[in-house]
């Protein structure tokens, strides 16, 4: 009953568009499905495996330097040695048929003809465009889903779920709607945090990220409103800056975690640190890296929007640091 309110709620606040592309997805496949050297560079100690930019060597700077760790929890102590990672631990959809749940290869939310996705000019003179897409959030621990590294201490023991689908959600539909929970929205609507977001869009095409700047997604756009519609040029890069601003609403939600930097514990993140995530496209193409938060459409997105294929689907990859050693209680 409070579904089907709230579904009927949304559909009030955005107009049905006729453009569909139909759910055709398949059930998720981490072994086909995921890149599996976006999971380097690995600190192990203070020593890297496998190759990384700037940004990597950025990250892994404290295991490094400190590859040493001691944690507690409880009653129970452990010592070893630090080590870092990228963990494929949570994957988004960003579709234009709503309720196409494309983790699960079907559709299970009829909306009858509601809160369908569009596509629209702005007649301003700049030539862009207007994207609205629906957003869902699956929490898929690849790891714990392959029986992989079960004895790390910092893997989280999470089974796969969906977390959030924004059908249900008034505020995702309309950003008005949106400035009534997300209030600070208001603060960085003015020229100076566009100007901002100028420069962090100049940092992530360097291959760069600018944490403090967490209102702005790089060339993706605004992070602000949390809303499902944004403006594009490159509709990967749009699909791409939807899943990043889904994930910046999870951390709003109280959803969100990042690793501690000794290793030994998960803390709450609710203002996101872009610099911990990256993304890789697995439908309608499969991506053939990972990207890291806002970086330009140009440099990775050719040739990953096949005809006729309006939903998309991400790996949403995070930096763990985690201290694996020997338990002493």
């Amino acid at each position: 009953m409070v579904v089907a309110l709230a579904l009927s709620l949304a559909g009030l606040c955005w107009p049905a568009a006729a453009h569909a592309s139909g759910c055709d997805s398949s059930v998720f496949n981490p072994i086909t499905k995921v890149r599996w050297t976006c999971i380097f560079p690995i600190t192990i100690g203070g020593i890297r495996i496998g190759s990384f930019d700037k940004l990597d060597k950025a990250l892994d700077a404290q295991s490094a330097s400190k590859p040493l760790c001691a944690c507690r929890k409880g009653l129970t102590f452990w010592f070893g040695i630090k080590v870092s990672y990228w963990s494929p631990n949570r994957m988004v959809d960003v579709v234009t048929e709503p309720g196409c749940m494309m983790a699960l290869g079907a559709d299970l939310l009829p909306t009858r003809g509601k809160l369908q996705g569009s596509q629209s000019s702005i007649s301003d003179g700049t030539n862009t465009r207007k994207m609205f897409a629906q957003m869902h959030y699956y929490i898929s621990p690849v790891w714990k889903m392959l029986d992989l590294f079960t004895d790390l201490p910092c893997l989280q023991d999470d089974g796969f779920d969906v977390a959030l689908v924004t059908e249900v959600l008034p505020t995702w539909q309309s950003a008005t709607l949106g400035a009534i929970i997300q209030p600070e929205a208001v603060l960085f609507g003015n020229p100076a945090a566009g100007l901002a977001c100028m420069g962090d869009s100049a940092a992530a095409a360097a291959g760069k990220v600018v944490d403090p700047l967490f209102w702005c997604m790089g060339s993706w756009g605004a992070t602000y409103p949390i809303a499902g519609d944004i403006h594009f040029d490159d509709s990967v890069e749009a699909w791409a800056g939807l899943a990043a601003r889904g994930t910046f609403m999870m951390g709003r939600l109280g959803a969100l975690t990042i690793s501690t930097s000794d290793g030994c514990a998960f803390k709450a993140s609710p203002i996101w640190t872009k610099s911990r995530y990256k993304l890789q496209i697995l439908e309608p193409v499969k991506g053939g890296k990972c990207v890291n938060i806002g970086r330009p459409g140009a440099l990775w997105s050719s040739a990953k929007h096949a005809p006729g294929k309006d939903n998309a689907q991400f790996m949403l990859f995070e930096k763990v640091i985690c201290c694996a050693g020997i338990t002493v209680l």
